[in-house]
């Protein structure tokens, strides 16, 4: 059976923490070992610091044991969507793209109204020990 849990929150820097407990409750929920939550929190940390951190953000989660789908948007950061279809540029650079390639297990870039976008992201854990 699949969970669905949405939450919004400010994109301020003060927030992050709070995001990360969530995601990492999120994370427990589909019985994800340690290596496949901090996956996720990264994903979800780097992608809303890229965001400029003004304005308010919606996250979902569709929680399934060892597979979480995560929607993040409507945001207004064109600059995202750009960044993550460019390719990765110099070798040893941590670019947003290289980050979400390493961490997640696929990703991509929806058009939402307003010319806004919403970013999607697919992990699945490795079980518990």
């Amino acid at each position: 059976m699949t969970d669905r849990v949405e939450i919004e929150a400010p994109l301020d820097s003060a927030y992050q923490g709070v995001i990360r407990l969530i995601v990492g409750g999120i994370a427990e929920q589909a019985a994800f070992g340690f290596e496949a939550m901090d996956d996720l929190q990264l994903a979800i940390e780097r992608l809303l610091a890229e965001t400029g951190g003004d304005g308010r953000v919606q996250i979902s989660f569709e929680v399934d044991d060892g597979h979480v789908r995560t929607r993040i948007g409507p945001l207004r950061e064109q600059r995202l969507a750009d960044a993550l279809q460019q390719s990765d540029g110099e070798t040893g650079t941590l670019s947003l793209r290289r980050i979400l390639s390493t961490v997640v297990d696929s990703y991509g870039v929806e058009e939402a109204e307003d010319g806004q976008i919403v970013i999607r992201m697919e992990k699945l854990g490795t079980p518990l020990s």
